[in-house]
């Protein structure tokens, strides 16, 4: 019998090295990281807004990730100078991957050369 339907889902891959990220995990060290992220293996911090509505605060928690939990660092960074950022949309965390119905998003930041990385 053929296949009716075919698999529409992809995995979730760094926008920056097109590499197959890990599962987003708890982040620990700080009080402003309230979302799950993680590190990608070219230096790229991520972070999962699951509802697609808390884009502020998981990209604040991104930057902060990226500076170290250091919030005045953080702030005194401008993207383009310090850091390109990029974003998977479509993201469904119970399965890890991402799949047309999903509304989870995943924020990427990149330091960019000559910039201190933790």
């Amino acid at each position: 019998m053929p296949k009716l339907f075919g698999d529409r889902t992809q995995p979730p891959r760094c926008p920056f090295c097109q590499t197959e990220i890990p599962r987003p995990e708890e982040v620990q060290g700080g009080q402003w990281f309230d979302f799950a992220g993680g590190t990608c293996s070219c230096g790229a911090f991520f972070a999962l807004d699951p509802t697609a509505r808390n884009g502020g605060a998981v990209f604040l928690q991104t930057l902060l990730m990226a500076a170290e939990g250091d919030m005045e660092r953080a702030l005194g960074m401008a993207e383009g100078e310090d850091y390109d950022c990029g974003y998977v949309y479509k993201y469904n965390s119970e399965r890890h991957r991402l799949e047309p119905g999903s509304f989870g998003t995943l924020y990427f930041l990149r330091l960019r050369e000559g910039v201190k990385a933790p």
